[in-house]
């Protein structure tokens, strides 16, 4: 049963260890969108390597995730598959304003678990015209999720269909195939929405499912929350979310010395996946201060070294500028780093 032992699991069986190579570096997808997938299915065992710059997206739209509420009624109109016309029709308003009133021009998708949900929504697509016309312009492909194996979109519309009355058996469906559940929210590069019941995906007996729906609103939060204010950040270091991760260098050298040289760096700033140990806001210049211990460069190694290379990548995509410091560099030439990370702040070479 594929469901249950997929192709992969088959070769392994029969492979030597030595012959599995797993891929580790992602391509496809804004660090939003696959990061739950990597917590929840792969161990984050995924090194984000997404060019954000190649990532297409609607005029004036963020990258990642959003979730539109729709509040709708689950059926089962042949007793086996489901089906939620609310949400159908949230969908292909949602199509229409992105393709007829955005002009987008990106490649767009529609992808469900349910057979009865996916033919719901090809018909109202099909009774809009001006959407039908578009849609060879933009690849539309409205599948459920086994049509999307191997496949992606610049926009994807996830519809879950999971709403009041939902029946044991849809519920049971999606609980027992969470590999699917996988495959529908990573199948877009640069903007997943999910349109559906938040609440009822909240109150759901599927576990990655209610997960899901806590990790977009905590994505929703971090975007409305504003980061530690730098006008309330004393001469001491600061309490911070890991204090486990700080070493004596950040906390009672670099930070305190930055301070005295009037410049208020804020520890374990968040950015996507990456907690900074410092950033430096200025207007709209950014520079992110990494502290390298010395057990850091003992275990130093290629892996360790494309990480970082990743990492920094990333951030200078984001717009910031990255200074790393060794930690015999602060020991030895302090006050270099401080008047480096000054002249920075003063718009100078960095």
């Amino acid at each position: 049963m594929y469901r249950a032992n997929s192709l992969y699991d088959l070769s392994t069986g029969i492979a030597n260890g030595s012959d599995i190579v797993n891929l580790l570096d992602h391509h496809r997808s804004h660090a939003h969108i696959i990061q739950f997938s990597n917590s929840e299915f792969y161990n984050q065992t995924l090194r984000v390597a997404t060019r954000y710059v190649n990532l297409r997206r609607p005029r004036g739209q963020r990258l990642g995730i959003q979730w539109h509420e729709v509040i709708g009624s689950t059926i089962r109109p042949n007793g086996t598959s489901a089906q939620n016309q609310e949400e159908a029709r949230a969908v292909v308003a949602e199509l229409r304003n992105l393709i007829i009133d955005r002009h987008f021009e990106g490649t767009d998708g529609v992808v469900t678990p349910f057979k009865a949900q996916e033919e719901l929504i090809g018909a109202m697509i099909h009774e809009d015209r001006r959407i039908a016309e578009a849609t060879s312009t933009n690849n539309l492909l409205v599948d459920t999720i086994h049509g999307f194996q191997g496949d992606e979109r610049d926009v994807m519309f996830f519809s879950p269909v999971i709403s009041r009355g939902a029946a044991r058996e849809t519920i049971g469906f999606l609980r027992s195939n969470g590999n699917l559940f996988n495959v529908a929210i990573t199948r877009a590069r640069g903007v997943l929405y999910v349109v559906g019941d938040r609440n009822a995906a909240l109150a759901s007996e599927v576990p990655y499912f209610r997960k899901f729906a806590e990790y977009t609103l905590q994505l929703e939060h971090d975007d409305r929350t504003e980061q530690e204010p730098t006008e309330t950040l004393g001469p001491e270091y600061p309490p911070v979310a890991h204090p486990e991760r700080v070493s004596d260098w950040e906390r009672k050298v670099l930070y305190p010395a930055l301070y005295d040289a009037g410049i208020r760096a804020i520890p374990q700033y968040n950015v996507e996946q990456y907690d900074l140990d410092f950033a430096v806001i200025v207007g709209d210049r950014r520079l992110n201060i990494e502290v390298d211990g010395e057990r850091y460069h003992r275990s130093w190694t290629g892996e360790l070294c494309l990480r970082d290379r990743l990492r920094n990548q990333r951030l200078i995509e984001l717009g910031w500028d990255v200074k790393r410091f060794w930690v015999y560099e602060i020991l030895d030439r302090l006050p270099e780093c401080v008047q480096f990370v000054k002249s920075w702040v003063e718009g100078g070479p960095n």
